[in-house]
């Protein structure tokens, strides 16, 4: 099972339903345009050199689907942390990896006052860029069988590295982690089958995607099993995510201890009553935290640290 065939088929078979609501752009993306997408990146990125590319996008549609493009053109995203010392951190992952092209966003940049080093591609200039006959070229490609699909994509094993992450750095430089399509599948599957995720929940997806915690949780489970995901590039606007879940209503969100604090002390009793799951990760959850969610919104908080 490759990731992004499972999203294709997902994405044939629920064509019409909204896949990604960027909360960021404010757009509502169907699967069917997702795909159409996906196909058009996919076709721009294999005039880049073969091997690694790297992705230094913000939580957002654009991420979603460049990671997936990435994959559909044989190519192994390199998944670049922007959050500090992104020109370093980018810089670092070309010599690590040896690759040259780096798929990032002028606002991006923009924001977080990063230069445009060599071998960075815009995603803006890429989407001004795409012709009529490209657009046609892939919504006909999508139109048809999945199997048809599948065969002009790009195929392998389920053993191949369908990633690249970083380790935080904290002692020694950061070590590239090559990730498994087994690997990321099987932890889709395990946590899928203990919770009892289907195609009808929501997934509010805060998290990063350089990190695995949000890779896994926030951009391929949804994608795995047809789900819909809302996407928000920063999940320390406390508030603004209150809003979105109280809008959106969500079923599922997961996220680390701290940025969860923020979201109790800015919410209204209520904001997160439709959550049927919320996860915290990556550290351990306190009790008064999990108290906290339970008062004020009637939400359990489980614990998810140490699952894997």
């Amino acid at each position: 099972m490759l990731l992004h065939q499972q999203f294709v088929r997902m994405a044939k078979k629920y064509g019409d339903k909204i896949a990604i609501i960027d909360k960021t752009l404010g757009t509502r993306v169907p699967y069917s345009r997702a795909l159409i997408g996906a196909l058009i990146l996919s076709s721009k990125f294999r005039k880049y050199d073969k091997g690694f590319i790297g992705i230094m996008i913000p939580t957002s549609a654009g991420c979603a689907l460049a990671t997936v493009g990435a994959l559909m053109s044989g190519r192994i995203p390199v998944m670049i942390n922007y959050s500090t010392g992104a020109e370093k951190n980018a810089r670092y992952a070309r010599k690590k990896c040896r690759f040259k092209t780096i798929i990032t966003s002028k606002a991006l940049l923009e924001k977080i006052n990063c230069p445009v080093i060599e071998g960075m591609v815009l995603i803006e200039d890429i989407m001004a860029g795409i012709s009529t006959g490209e657009k046609l070229k892939a919504a006909l490609i999508s139109k048809l069988p999945v199997n048809f699909i599948l065969g002009n994509i790009h195929k392998g094993e389920a053993n191949d590295t369908a990633v690249i992450l970083f380790t935080s750095g904290s002692e020694k430089d950061p070590k590239a982690v090559q990730l498994s399509h087994r690997n990321i599948v099987a932890d889709i599957e395990g946590f899928g089958a203990y919770v009892g995720i289907n195609s009808e929940d929501v997934l509010l997806a805060n998290l990063v995607f350089f990190h695995v915690f949000g890779l896994t949780v926030d951009l391929w489970v949804p994608f795995y099993y047809g789900m819909t995901m809302i996407t928000y590039a920063n999940p320390l606007d406390f508030q603004t995510i209150c809003r979105i879940a109280r809008e959106e209503k969500p079923s599922i969100m997961v996220g680390t201890p701290s940025f969860f604090w923020g979201y109790l002390n800015k919410s209204e009793p209520g904001d997160f009553k439709t959550l049927r799951l919320m996860v915290a990760g990556a550290d351990k959850c306190p009790d008064a935290l999990r108290d906290g969610f339970m008062k004020k919104h009637g939400v359990t908080l489980m614990e998810g640290y140490g699952a894997t």
